[in-house]
């Protein structure tokens, strides 16, 4: 039996979010899978369920993403601190893991992943990671976050990297979950999966900024 975890950018519940986020999903072929550069670690992403101008909008923002994932400022920021890989506790004690070893994870060859521009229920974005068969990894983002690179606002346009940053580290991770986000004992910042959004967007408008 394959074992599918679904991953959510926000605590919503399971019902419906399955129905909604992958209606008019396409199963990929190999030559629907796109390489965003020449770095050996960065994931391919498959374009098969988005127009053209989507498409653009995806390959630019995920590009940007790996090679912020591949500055030196962005290294030495994510090993500084500890992290929360989840909000679950164990023994009362938190999912931490240190900055090193959330870099060396980020660093490994991402598995490559489709765009389903769907919105999700209640969400941004939703993530599916299948062990078994990676031609099912996919994540669904809402047509106007997509759309949102277009603008001419770059603090909108940075929106699209944030959240395919947060959704690469469910890809990378089952670790690197997020339900019961946003409380006192987990807050966003110290998650894997908002804290790196969060840091990628920022790296990139410092570097577009005029």
């Amino acid at each position: 039996m394959k074992k599918i975890i679904i991953l959510f950018a926000i605590t919503i519940s399971l019902s419906g979010c399955m129905s909604i986020a992958w209606i008019g999903f396409k199963k990929p072929v190999e030559s629907d899978f796109v390489n965003l550069n020449s770095n050996d670690s960065c994931m391919k992403i498959a374009t098969q369920n988005l127009s053209e101008r989507q498409k653009e909008a995806v390959l630019e923002a995920a590009t940007d993403v790996c090679n912020i994932f591949h500055s030196d400022e962005f290294r030495q920021r994510v090993i500084a601190q500890t992290w929360l890989a989840s909000c679950d506790e164990e023994n009362g004690k938190p999912d931490e893991v240190k900055g090193e070893e959330v870099y060396k994870m980020l660093m490994k060859k991402i598995s490559n992943y489709s765009v389903h521009p769907r919105k999700p229920w209640r969400a941004i974005a939703q993530t599916q990671r299948n062990e078994v068969d990676f031609v099912y990894n996919r994540v669904a983002i809402k047509p106007n976050r997509i759309e949102a690179w277009h603008s001419q606002v770059d603090t909108i346009k940075s929106e699209l990297v944030n959240t395919i940053a947060h959704e690469t580290t469910h890809i990378i991770s089952f670790d690197f979950a997020d339900s019961g986000h946003g409380s006192k004992k987990c807050p966003d910042s110290r998650l894997v999966s908002y804290g790196v959004g969060d840091l990628v967007e920022e790296l990139w408008l410092k570097q577009h900024r005029k």
